[in-house]
């Protein structure tokens, strides 16, 4: 118990210096001040979870909510203290923790154990059991944090016995690995992360025909995201006044106008971007603005009345314009608070501890279904003062965009700030009457997923027009895919990997290649088509001029570039002159597998029936190939007069079956107008193949 004591009391006293407000003991934390970060929640809760038992399967003890016991909560509270305070996690990362911490009470539960000294490996292979019986999808993310969970209880030497989890999860991803690639991926493109062609053709009809003005607001959202391929927190927080024009100048500094006379102009978007939080400007293309511009100024339209209110708040810290002593009915505030019965809202009130003065004579009058019975609820009289303290225990903080400076916050942002604002309810599409006009917000990430069909429970854009995949399944959107679509446009129309990171607001050019979902086909197509020439030369001068101007890609181009720009345009045209002359080409033709792909599963064996070689009717081509059909000769006739073995059998093999691959090389019939490369072998095996899906490609 010693080591677990000294633990929690250690932390406890860090905590307290460090952190100023928040209460130790509390169940709840309020992390807003200590974890800062743009997302809604804003507290740690210590309560066992009733979400995780409904995962569990029956012979499981379910867990009912409850605080998470004694010494168990304040060794929870402990390790994230700890974790923070020596690894420096952020909120998100932080908040998984917990989530384990809370996996683990649920095994600990089963057992009535209350104390982290009663944990063993079995309780962490138990939570990756019961996750892999449920189809946990981030179940590598799980083990991992667990595996920190158990080198904590190991280094403070909490448990009696050493736990030394390990796991044998391995991380799902859609990356090439360096075994042989089968012909089945040479079209493969990672299609979960993009849209397909039917859904984009499904969302084209929803955004022109919006059903309501709240609607409307969500699909001009979803237009920024497509228009933009921002990250769904940048869009959530584009400011109102966003819209940015700027004049083409010449070099003499004066604007450059159109054949028609008009000032050609640069258009973009101010936003603050996710990382780095900096305020920067999206530039748009050409074929972007109107769509764009339409999104932005409908959103201001429709956001007129939401703002109206959120700056009347803001400024005056209040609720609404009533007096707090005005004796208000039912009739004057049921459209604020969006409830389609009266008695709706006297049961509402009621819960919340309101209770009203008198009747009023006026009435509402209801219709039943049966045999046209009519239902009176009339009006009911109260103070308004008591129905706007209780909605201002209720009322969303406006500071909506802050910035950590020190140990203060600064309001960069208020909710009346921003282009894309609602009231709360807004997107409830199967009750439209129930929008709390009280509340204006801005608009949440998990509300545009639903919209796109995230979830099977909200009603997606899609299901209330009868739109499907071309198979019939659900259409299945994220607010992350249009980010993916984008950057994948970028790579197939060929701009660099500075220009793609400039584009989409990145700052770190690795974080490209996840981004770019292209085909092994297509990412090797300007490799094949550098085969076509006639002539050595002109492979070379096009080799050379695609690396001046990056369309041709690899460490070549980077350290041209790189030569270019610390020691001069000289010794980088020395280098490329130098160096820049065999890519892909060998002396027997011309090879076309992608390099940057994965490495050659047959390197320095063309001759062993490989599909990617070429015969290209360079000068001197088929004289190497007869030289080399020599010289195999010649080794082959050495090898049958040395002492045979196995070995030397094999090597025999070998040698066999590459004099017969020569041959057919040699034979293949070229002529000296012959402008297509001719593949060698075309039954090789190629580094892939196709692989045809049910959906259409959005690319």
């Amino acid at each position: 118990m010693r080591g677990l004591d000294n633990f929690i009391e250690e932390e406890r006293k860090l905590f307290k210096i460090q952190v100023e407000n928040i209460v130790w003991d509390d169940i709840t934390w309020n992390i807003e001040n200590w974890l800062f970060h743009r997302g809604t929640n804003k507290l740690f809760s210590f309560k066992s979870q009733k979400r995780f038992s409904k995962e569990l399967p029956n012979y499981y003890l379910k867990t009912d909510g409850s605080p998470l016991p004694y010494p168990y909560i304040d060794f929870v509270k402990s390790c994230i203290s700890y974790l923070k305070r020596t690894k420096n996690q952020k909120y998100a990362s932080l908040n998984a923790y917990l989530n384990e911490f809370k996996r683990l009470y649920v095994i600990m539960h089963m057992r009535g154990e209350k104390s982290p000294e009663k944990l063993t490996r079995w309780h962490f292979e138990e939570v990756i059991n019961y996750l892999k019986t449920i189809k946990y999808k981030n179940l590598y993310d799980s083990a991992t944090n667990l595996k920190v969970i158990s080198n904590i209880l190991d280094s403070r030497r909490i448990t009696d016995h050493p736990i030394n989890f390990i796991h044998n999860i391995i991380p799902v991803n859609n990356y090439y690995s360096k075994k042989e690639i089968t012909r089945t991926d040479v079209d493969y493109r990672n299609e979960d992360k993009l849209p397909s062609y039917e859904a984009l053709k499904a969302y084209a009809e929803c955004t022109n025909v919006p059903i309501n003005p709240n609607e409307e607001i969500l699909l001009r959202a979803i237009d920024l995201l497509i228009a933009t391929g921002m990250r769904v927190n940048e869009v959530a927080f584009i400011p109102y006044d966003c819209w940015v024009e700027k004049k083409k100048l010449d070099e003499n500094g004066k604007p450059i106008k159109d054949a028609n006379g008009r000032i050609i102009k640069y258009y973009g978007l101010r936003y603050y971007a996710e990382k780095k939080f900096q305020d920067r400007i999206h530039w748009l293309a050409s074929q972007d603005v109107d769509f764009t511009r339409r999104a932005v100024f409908r959103l201001k339209d429709l956001t007129y009345e939401v703002r109206k209110i959120a700056r009347f708040q803001e400024k005056t810290g209040r609720i609404w314009s009533f007096e707090k002593e005005k004796k208000i009915s039912s009739h004057d505030f049921i459209n604020f608070l969006g409830f389609k019965k009266i008695n709706y809202l006297h049961g509402y009130l009621k819960r919340n501890g309101i209770n009203y003065l008198k009747t009023d004579k006026s009435y509402f009058e209801y219709r039943t279904e049966k045999k046209n019975e009519k239902l009176v609820h009339y009006s009911r009289i109260y103070r308004a003062g008591d129905i706007e303290e209780m909605l201002l225990k209720k009322k969303i903080n406006h500071n909506q965009l802050v910035q950590r400076r020190g140990n203060t916050n600064k309001t960069i942002l208020k909710t009346s700030d921003l282009l894309i604002i609602k009231f709360e309810g807004a997107f409830r599409f199967k009750r439209t009457n129930n929008i709390f006009k009280v509340f204006p917000n801005r608009i949440l990430t998990k509300e545009i997923n639903n919209a796109l069909g995230v979830k099977d429970d909200y009603e997606s854009i899609f299901e209330r027009r009868n739109l499907t995949e071309s198979d019939g399944s659900k259409i299945r959107l994220t607010s992350h895919q249009p980010r993916h679509w984008r950057n994948t446009l970028y790579e197939l129309a060929g701009l660099s990997n500075v220009q793609q990171a400039l584009a989409m607001g990145r700052q770190n050019l690795s974080q490209n290649k996840a981004y770019q979902h292209t085909t092994i086909r297509e990412k090797t197509r300007l490799h094949q088509e550098y085969l076509s020439f006639n002539s050595v030369t002109d492979k070379i001068n096009f080799l050379h001029q695609g690396i001046r101007n990056k369309t041709i890609l690899g460490e070549m181009t980077d350290t041209y570039h790189f030569l270019k720009s610390k020691e001069g345009i000289n010794n980088a045209e020395s280098f490329l002159k130098t160096h820049g002359l065999a890519i892909h080409l060998t002396p027997f033709g011309g090879c076309t597998h992608d390099f940057s792909q994965s490495p050659c599963q047959k390197y320095l064996q063309c001759w062993n029936g490989c599909s990617h070689l070429h015969r290209t009717n360079t000068p001197g081509e088929t004289e190497r190939l007869k030289e080399q059909l020599e010289i195999s000769i010649r080794i082959l006739k050495k090898m049958k007069e040395e002492k045979s073995d196995e070995i030397n059998k094999k090597w025999i093999d070998d040698i066999q079956n590459k004099i017969i691959n020569i041959k057919k090389a040699i034979a293949i019939p070229l002529t000296s107008n012959d402008n297509n490369i001719v593949k060698i072998f075309p039954e090789g095996i190629e580094i892939t193949k196709p692989n045809y899906k049910k959906k259409n490609s959005s690319v």
